[in-house]
């Protein structure tokens, strides 16, 4: 079983977060959450939310899943969590990226995952645990290859017209 650190928008995905942790997680035990727990720590600053919640969590991961709905490509706190995952510091090596598409709905993916899958991959919602559980095992193989960092973070989060 691999520590997860799951990455979402948490404005439109909350409820779909919650439920892929339920059934994968607490229900199969197919991964060890290393998540942020789902409580308000928006007043906080910025700064004080990465470095005392987000980076512990991820440096206690080995797999960073991204689960993509309609606005995950544009969300700035998404794209640092893959920055983050893919960075290899003294303290922290590097994660293998999963990105799932959330069903029912319209997906943006992240350009970071998308520069990066020779990191990992990019799946449909899987049916059954069993499924998710190889899948994470196949991406972990690729954490060790050297990610493309190269597109700058986004300062912002931006947003799909509809």
């Amino acid at each position: 079983m691999k520590n997860v650190f799951v990455s979402y928008s948490h404005r439109l995905d909350q409820v779909e977060a919650d439920n892929f942790r339920t059934k994968f997680n607490l229900d199969r035990n197919v991964f060890s959450d290393r998540s942020l727990e789902n409580r308000d720590i928006g007043h906080l600053e910025s700064t004080t939310i990465r470095d005392n919640y987000i980076k512990p969590k991820i440096r206690n991961s080995s797999v960073t899943i991204i689960l993509i709905g309609k606005e995950t490509g544009g969300r700035w706190w998404c794209d640092w969590e893959i920055y983050y995952s893919l960075l290899k510091t003294a303290n922290n090596d590097r994660n293998a990226l999963l990105g799932i598409r959330l069903p029912n709905k319209q997906h943006w993916v992240p350009s970071r995952l998308e520069n990066n899958l020779h990191m990992g991959k990019i799946i449909d919602m899987p049916r059954d645990y069993r499924t998710l559980s190889n899948e994470i095992d196949n991406v972990f193989a690729l954490r060790g290859n050297s990610p493309d960092l190269s597109i700058n973070l986004r300062q912002r989060n931006s947003y799909i017209s509809t």
